[in-house]
């Protein structure tokens, strides 16, 4: 019998795989719809070891199980615009969807799927979690935003560097956590914060896989920050790479102590960043998070 994290994968793999083939019925699109649907799910399964251990939301909760879809769902609306943004043409080892389809294409389906997120948490649980969605959607925008439009070609600091990335990735990966809270808004906070510290460390190795990795590995087109004049921490001075892969440990590892006093989520917790975040860490960019675990 699958455990409770591959329960909250399975169902949410299939919700969002059922919403994407939707959408794309009512729009007449027959390309192949591959390249946007869930792929490591590393959100969806931070959520799930939270409610699996002892957060006060069961990793069984159709609040969850819609949060974290609505999440996919919006990741995939990402990709959508981002392939088209970076002139990528690889995702998830097939063609980009703008490559099957067209660029307007690609940009109006990833409008649809953004749509299609806000409708799930809509009709669910009258509407509570829309509201929370929204503002970490608009974080994401703002950061993304700023790193194409301002920043962009600038010589820019680590700090600049680690909010961009906090606001990008930690956003959705908050949002989800803070829903294993359930109504204890100082627990959800604190959720929050550890979605964001383990977030921004994805981002900073996703950054580091665009410099380093392997595409047939990583099955997506890399070098696209370099080409856009996108400064990431790793392209920042000559220590960039190993200041990236410290502060990677260094956010894991404030991830462990923002739960402190909750040996049952600071577990699942560490069951997360062992089981599921350091081997795709290690299987692109050979990145070691050092902790006492």
């Amino acid at each position: 019998m699958p455990s409770g994290c591959e329960r909250l994968c399975l169902a949410v793999r299939r919700t969002v795989a059922e919403r994407i083939s939707q959408s794309a019925r009512a729009a007449g699109i027959s390309a192949d719809l591959g390249s946007l649907r869930p792929g490591k799910m590393l959100r969806v399964r931070l959520a799930g070891r939270l409610a699996a251990g002892a957060a006060p939301v069961s990793v069984d909760s159709p609040l969850l199980r819609n949060a974290c879809a609505a999440t996919e769902l919006f990741h995939a609306a990402s990709l959508c615009h981002d392939d088209v943004i970076d002139h990528a043409s690889v995702r998830r080892g097939r063609g980009a969807f703008w490559t099957v389809t067209s660029v307007s294409g690609a940009v109006l389906f990833g409008d649809l799927l953004l749509c299609e997120a806000l409708e799930l948490l809509r009709q669910t649980d009258a509407g509570r979690a829309l509201g929370p969605f929204m503002a970490k959607i608009q974080e994401v925008l703002r950061a993304e935003t700023e790193q194409e439009l301002v920043q962009r070609g600038r010589a820019v600091d680590t700090q600049t560097c680690l909010r961009l990335s906090r606001g990008k990735t930690g956003a959705l990966f908050a949002f989800v956590a803070g829903a294993c809270a359930g109504e204890d808004g100082p627990l959800r906070e604190r959720l929050e914060e550890v979605g964001y510290c383990v977030g921004t460390a994805y981002q900073l190795a996703d950054d580091l896989l665009d410099i380093d990795g392997s595409e047939k590995t990583a099955g997506k087109t890399l070098g696209t920050d370099s080409a856009r004049g996108k400064i990431t921490l790793p392209r920042v001075g000559e220590q960039g790479r190993k200041r990236t892969k410290q502060e990677i440990g260094k956010l894991c590892a404030g991830a462990l102590r923002h739960l402190s006093g909750r040996p049952g989520l600071r577990d699942a917790l560490r069951q997360f960043i062992v089981l599921d975040l350091q081997p795709v860490l290690e299987r692109h960019q050979s990145v070691c998070v050092e902790l006492a675990v």
